[in-house]
């Protein structure tokens, strides 16, 4: 069943520079529904993500948390 984005909030935690590498945490909440006339369910994430800083590549997912 396809899932639909219904609200979604990003906020940019941390970003810093640890030798050759940028590191960005961003935490995404908000709800989402899974198939059609499901009710909405709350989500709450922090992707860990990174980018080499000679820029050979863009962002990479490094990881994905789910505070408690």
């Amino acid at each position: 069943a396809p899932i639909d984005v219904v609200t979604l909030a990003a906020e940019v935690l941390e970003v810093v520079t640890e030798g050759d590498q940028h590191w960005a945490s961003v935490r995404f909440s908000g709800t989402l529904r899974e198939g059609a006339g499901s009710p909405p369910a709350a989500f709450d994430e922090v992707w860990n993500l990174s980018k080499p800083v000679d820029g050979k590549t863009g962002w990479l997912l490094a990881g994905i948390q789910q505070p408690a």
